[in-house]
């Protein structure tokens, strides 16, 4: 058991503590994390944090309490509430994950694997977000790090990022979802990094460091996505389909390390043009594994829109693709700009967001300006 200890950074005089996770946008690479777990082939991947994401206030409890904001059928935050409140019991932990009818299932399974570390439970409540809910931009692991931060925080567990990273994963996969490893990067913030898969190895996880900024942006094209159903046909197909097991071995090799490539010298043109050649590659070999799924019509419109062609690189879709995000390389500031504000008067049920991946210099200069 740990001793509760001080609060740290960001407290009040409530013994309450702020936090912070931001979403995870997946650049190249999404489905090689599973795929690699079959030891046919190393998975590889490149993310990066989006600046949306959830606030929440944490504090010490003798019960475990969670209070998350509703989102709306677009899976976007309503204003309304909800909560649940167990006690502080292993056996209660592991029911509440089991149960899929349990709003906070995978609330419940990180306090799970938490559980023998502290000596008490957790009081968490959401207090804001503005990360597009069941989109593939990983809400559901931002809110298992954000339960697996606030322990961390609250007790001084002083657990290092990959550690965070296993709770947070362990306790989602102990409700039974079929998660890849790649969503709780999210915990490395707006830092890029490449991450690489093996079979019964841990993680590799490598920053990037781009020599020159990058804008880009994705859209929540406020359409419907199963993602449990997408991974359910995918990993259903890979070990009969060879077009699968290309598509998530060597081909998605050859594009992230061609894509590592592009965003370290910070060469935006280059970077686009490779995640419309990753889409064409997975609209020829994945989709057609789960093809009520990952028709994607509106992805495919948004990606195809001519009057956004003169201020994009490209683009491809998000996560586990379908009808949830879409992501595009801009060629300026002014044009990301020009380019949400068509995609949003074409579309107006659609929501865009900015991006901006940040070079290796001003990384620098915001951190000695932190500092200061």
């Amino acid at each position: 058991m740990y001793s509760n200890g001080h609060h740290g950074a960001g407290g009040d005089d409530n013994g309450r503590t702020d936090l912070f996770v931001p979403g995870r946008l997946c650049l190249f690479g999404e489905h090689s994390d599973w795929a690699a777990e079959h030891g046919l082939h190393n998975g590889y991947c490149l993310v990066i944090g989006t600046d949306q994401g959830l606030s929440a206030a944490a504090k010490t409890s003798d019960r475990f309490t969670v209070e998350t904001l509703l989102p709306d059928a677009q899976g976007r935050p309503t204003g309304r509430t909800r909560q649940m409140s167990c006690p502080w019991q292993e056996d209660m932990l592991l029911e509440s994950a089991k149960d899929q009818d349990e709003f906070f299932r995978y609330c419940a399974g990180v306090a799970h694997q938490v559980f023998s570390r502290v000596d008490g439970g957790l009081d968490l409540r959401i207090t804001s977000m503005d990360l597009p809910l069941r989109k593939g931009v990983s809400s559901s692991a931002a809110v298992c790090i954000l339960v697996a931060k606030a322990f961390d925080t609250i007790y001084q567990l002083g657990l290092f990022p990959h550690e965070l990273m296993e709770l947070a994963y362990r306790g989602e996969k102990l409700t039974g979802s079929q998660c890849g490893r790649m969503d709780q990067a999210c915990i490395y913030g707006k830092t890029p990094v490449l991450l690489t898969f093996q079979k019964n190895m841990d993680i590799r996880v490598e920053p990037l460091f781009p020599a020159r900024e990058i804008q880009m942006f994705f859209v929540d094209l406020a359409g419907h996505k199963d993602t449990v159903k997408i991974l359910a046909d995918l990993q259903g197909s890979y070990l009969r389909s060879a077009k699968l097991k290309e598509a998530l071995g060597g081909e998605n090799e050859r594009l992230v390390r061609s894509a590592y490539r592009a965003l370290t010298a910070g060469d935006a043109m280059r970077l686009g043009e490779l995640m419309s050649e990753a889409q064409e590659m997975f609209d020829r070999l994945v989709a057609p594994n789960s093809p009520d799924q990952l028709a994607s019509p509106l992805l495919h419109q948004v990606l195809s829109l001519g009057e956004i062609t003169e201020h994009i690189h490209g683009g491809k879709g998000v996560g586990s693709q379908g009808d949830g995000t879409c992501q595009f390389v801009a060629r300026s500031v002014e044009d990301r700009d020009a380019a949400m504000e068509k995609i949003h008067r074409s579309f107006p049920d659609m929501q865009c967001f900015p991006l901006t991946i940040s070079s290796s210099a001003s990384q620098g200069r915001k951190q000695l300006a932190h500092a200061r």
